[in-house]
């Protein structure tokens, strides 16, 4: 028989050990190589890349102090802090602060120190396909960013190539500062606009947002909630997108009316892609759309102006009369009586202007002391008669040694009682403390208010009878004091639970009482939380109706301010309601309110903020296209912070210059009850801020720049 052997058996054998040590060969291969020889783990990138940035701060943790095991407990956590911020992506800079980079095996970086000691035998530690693993499990993206100031390293792009990641490189500056990449998404930066970024986002689908850096994000110093707060529609709703004409026009000043001045301001609509002269010069263009401003000179008579593209040409013909020479009358304006008549000693008046200003100086309307309410009952302390312009008019001098103007009240008759209380007593409605008054009267009031001491004097009124020593803020206490012309009511407040604001209201009774108001609070922010819950505040678009405003030109089909006041408005309701405010409007169609009607809205409402939005302009006879700006008015103190915050904020968003906040004593600014304040949003006279103020863009930057400054006001 012949002989068996083993050799088909044993060939076997060989070569299986052959691929056995091969595929080990191939794993210690992969293992030692790391990422160049593993797939990637596949992300899909979010409907709206909502991002976080992992920036020098976070990438300084890779240092000699901290082992491997810590390294990966720490790439993990940075996925589940990101993604407690509402963040779907993070952008890795890559690089470490001591040198080198976070990848391996690059032909133009070292791989930082750390990164390479953190290696084991047969194992290679790598932080970017680490992330890549974590995120891929959280359903997370992560990229690659290039920081702020720091160009564009060859590095960059072969470790984007290696790991199959996009690569974002900043692009403009200040508030337009964005992360492009090709064809991906743009992202813009929230904080340095979170309102201004959300507007960007939604007006451009696909747009995604960095939230801000994760150290500052946790650390509290910046906040990725009220962004997401701003995001959380489910998209801006219609308000009215102005549309430029580009056909060459000069459509300012009107040039049916005659000119007074040496120069006057031009202002029309071009093509923006071609040239511009007007008689010859070159019109320069700031904005973007075509609007072009041009200050030129006047002689007497006619003066002939055409503007000129290509072959189109716009012509407008403004006359300049000759200076009158006057004829022969030299006796002046005669001085006529308006009426009024000097008061008897004591004598009691009424105010009957909804609002009347007590004057330090009865001849200088600007130095205002106090308001005076309609009914406000004073006695007549002396009267000063004096010429007003052609009338002859009086003033009468209040107990606080205020005057007042006698167009603004009504002497009442002789024996009239003066105010007399008998009592106060305490209640509250709707959020609101109430002292009110037993007894009858309306007496005229002033106010000192320090920190927390706050004492309302009130004159020619007396009181007896009893007080509450307390009421409804917490630790309040409560003394009423005999005057030389009346009495003080004098409050302290406790810190924690200050006074916001007051009003004193004379009832269709006859009697007095108080609103106290309690400082609002600012809800803690967090990803599920509204930080301006509770919060009132009542916006005044101003003008409307027949009274237009500031004209941006005299044509009739070009947004006016009334207009522009009312889209703003409505954007920033949009915007605060997003942050959980509950707001009211003066307001929300083309229809027209007296300035006495306005106030009287703010007086019963009583909110948290008062804002008057309105767009600015200058005089035609100077170069407008230097002046603009976005400014505030406050008239007592308490509105100082919010008119700073408003300049200050649409400013920003914008990139209008800051003329910061102002004091003026314009009419819907003269309460107590809340911060009130006038915003001039920017200058329609200057054609490209008028672009700026008209476009959706623009409108939409303003109203989340109101919401952003009504949260920056809110007291700690």
């Amino acid at each position: 028989m012949p002989v068996k052997t083993k050799r088909p058996f044993a060939l076997g054998m060989i070569l299986l050990a052959i691929a056995a040590l091969a595929a080990l060969v191939v794993a210690i291969v992969l293992l030692i190589g790391g990422i160049s020889g593993l797939a990637m783990p596949h992300m899909t990138a979010p409907d709206q890349i909502r991002a976080v940035l992992l920036d020098d701060t976070w990438a300084g943790y890779f240092d000699e102090s901290h082992t491997r095991a810590e390294q990966e407990a720490f790439l993990a956590s940075t996925l589940d802090e990101a993604a407690a911020q509402g963040a779907n992506t993070v952008l890795v800079a890559g690089s470490v602060p001591g040198g080198g980079v976070l990848a391996r095996k690059l032909e133009n970086a070292e791989t930082a120190p750390m990164v390479s000691e953190s290696d084991k035998f047969l194992s290679s530690f790598d932080p970017i396909r680490i992330l890549m693993q974590q995120a891929a499990k959280r359903e997370m993206l992560v990229a690659l960013y290039q920081p702020e100031g720091v160009s564009l390293k060859d590095w960059m792009t072969e470790t984007a190539d290696r790991y199959g990641l996009t690569l974002y490189a900043l692009s403009g500056e200040g508030v337009n500062a964005r992360y492009t990449a090709g064809e991906q998404p743009e992202l813009v930066l929230a904080q340095k606009n979170p309102a201004l970024a959300a507007a960007v986002c939604q007006l451009q689908p696909g747009t995604g947002v960095v939230l801000g850096s994760l150290s500052g994000l946790v650390n509290g110093e910046e906040s990725a909630a009220v962004t997401l707060q701003y995001l959380s529609g489910d998209g801006l709703p219609d308000i009215a997108q102005q549309q430029f004409s580009q056909t060459l026009a000069i459509v300012s000043p009107d040039p049916a009316s005659k000119v007074y001045t040496d120069t006057i301001f031009l202002m029309g609509t071009s093509d923006p892609s071609q040239p511009l002269t007007v008689n010859g010069q070159e019109v320069e263009r700031y904005g973007s759309y075509g609007m072009w401003g041009l200050e030129v000179s006047l002689t007497e008579g006619d003066n002939v102006f055409t503007a000129q593209q290509g072959e189109t040409t716009a012509s407008i013909t403004l006359t300049k009369p000759a200076p009158s020479t006057g004829s022969g009358s030299s006796g002046g304006s005669q001085i006529v009586s308006d009426g009024s008549v000097a008061a008897q000693p004591g004598q009691l008046l009424r105010v009957t202007s909804t609002l009347a200003s007590a004057l330090s100086d009865y001849q200088d309307t600007s130095t205002i002391s106090m308001t005076a309410y309609e009914g406000a009952v004073a006695q007549v302390m002396d009267s000063v008669s004096f010429v007003n312009g052609t009338t002859r008019t009086y003033a009468y001098q209040l107990p606080d040694g205020n005057y007042i103007k006698a167009s603004d009240c009504e002497l009442l008759e002789e024996g009239t009682a003066q105010a007399a209380f008998t009592g106060l007593s305490a209640s509250e409605e709707n959020g609101i403390e109430y002292l009110t008054f037993a007894g009858s009267g309306t007496p005229y009031y002033s106010h000192t208010w320090e920190d927390n001491e706050f004492t309302l004097h009130f004159y020619s009124a007396t009181f007896s009878g009893e007080f509450p020593q307390s009421f409804g803020f917490v630790g309040t206490s409560v003394t009423v004091e005999p005057e030389e012309n009346g009495f003080a009511l004098h409050i302290t407040f406790q810190d924690s639970d200050p006074l916001w604001g007051y009003f004193v209201d004379y009832t269709q009774e006859g009697g007095t009482r108080i609103a106290l108001k309690h400082q609002p609070a600012i809800r803690t922010v967090s990803t599920a939380s509204l930080p301006l819950d509770g919060v009132t505040v009542l916006l005044d678009p101003g003008h409307g109706g027949d009274d237009m405003g500031a004209p941006g030109s005299p044509v009739e089909n070009f947004p006016q301010e009334s207009e522009l006041n009312l889209s703003a408005a409505l954007a920033a309701k949009y915007r605060l309601e997003q942050l959980g405010a509950t707001v009211t409007m003066t307001r929300d169609t083309d229809v027209f309110y007296t300035l006495a009607e306005r106030m009287e809205m703010l007086n019963s409402q009583k909110p948290d903020f008062f804002i008057a939005i309105h767009h600015n302009s200058a005089a035609l006879n100077s170069d407008l296209n230097q002046v603009g700006g976005t400014e505030a008015y406050w008239f007592y103190t308490e509105g100082k912070p919010l008119a700073t915050a408003l300049s200050a904020n649409v400013s920003l968003a914008t990139e209008r210059n800051d003329r910061g906040p102002k004091y003026s004593a314009f009419y819907v600014t003269r309460s107590n009850i809340c911060p009130a304040v006038l915003l001039e949003l920017g200058f329609v006279s200057n054609p490209a801020e008028y672009e700026s103020c008209a476009t959706l863009e623009g409108l939409w930057a303003e109203g989340g720049a109101i919401a952003q400054a009504v949260l920056d006001s809110m007291p700690d």
